[in-house]
Parts: structure tokens; sequence; C-alpha cells
């Protein structure tokens, strides 16, 4: 399978049909593929949000930065399960929201690089990264 390139246009994002992905986006922002959920708003501006992903994916051993744009506000990074070292790509944008200098709400994709299934461990990974963002 070949691999997404450093940095994905999410609006022009195309999802395998395989269940061994998960998209989160704000609604009508991820264009031709439909997210699993409508992605939150945070109480912090995109550029904290931004900053905040590069410091987890800084943080864990298991993830690795592969890319990130600060002009766009967009980063990706190999997160490596633990057990199987298996590789899944993962994309990240925060965006402002209209009108509201100080909120910010975020795209996130997070998708196996092989098999068919992963078990949910990219939904866990979506649902950990918005947590995390959520609480710092």
């Amino acid at each position: 399978m070949s691999r997404l390139p450093d940095l994905i246009e999410f609006p022009a994002l195309k999802r395998p049909s395989r269940p061994n992905n998960c998209l989160v986006a704000p609604d009508g922002f991820a264009g031709v593929s439909t997210p699993d959920e409508t992605a939150p708003v945070f109480d912090k501006p995109p550029k904290r949000v931004f900053d905040l992903v590069m410091d987890l994916v800084l943080e864990r051993v298991e993830w690795r930065l592969r890319a990130s744009d600060p002009d766009t506000l967009r980063i990706s990074f190999i997160a490596v399960t633990p057990l199987m070292k298996f590789k899944d790509d993962v994309y990240v944008q925060a965006l402002p929201v209209d009108g509201a200098a100080d909120r910010s709400s975020v795209a996130i994709y997070s998708g196996s690089r092989i098999g068919y299934s992963d078990l949910g461990t990219n939904a866990k990974r979506v649902k950990e990264l918005l947590d995390l963002i959520g609480t710092r």
C-alpha cells in the first residue's frame, strides 16, 4: 500500500473503505470524505492547539514526527503500535473558528498502512488526541 504524502489537504482526502482508519473534522471541512465524528471546539487559539499537538508528538517515543507546517497549522506523524509495531499515519490540522480568535477546532485523520481492521486503534488514538488537546 502506498503512503499518503507528508502533509495532506483534508478537503481532498479520500478515505479507504476499510475500517482501519478514523477521521474527525468540523462540519463541511473534510470535503469528499465523511468524518466519523464532528470535531469539538476548543477554548484555545489555533496556534496553541498546533503547539500542543507538536509537544505531544515530541513527548511520545511511539510517535515520530514526519512533517509540520506552522503557517498552515498542519502536522503529520507516524504512530507505531506497541505490540506488533504496525505503523499508522496521523495527520492533524488546527483550524480557526469563524469570528472567535481565541477558539479553534481540528481535523484529525489516523489510518493504518496495512490490514483490514485495526480493532479500533485509530479511533482510540484520535479520541486520546482530542482529550489531551481539551485538557492541556
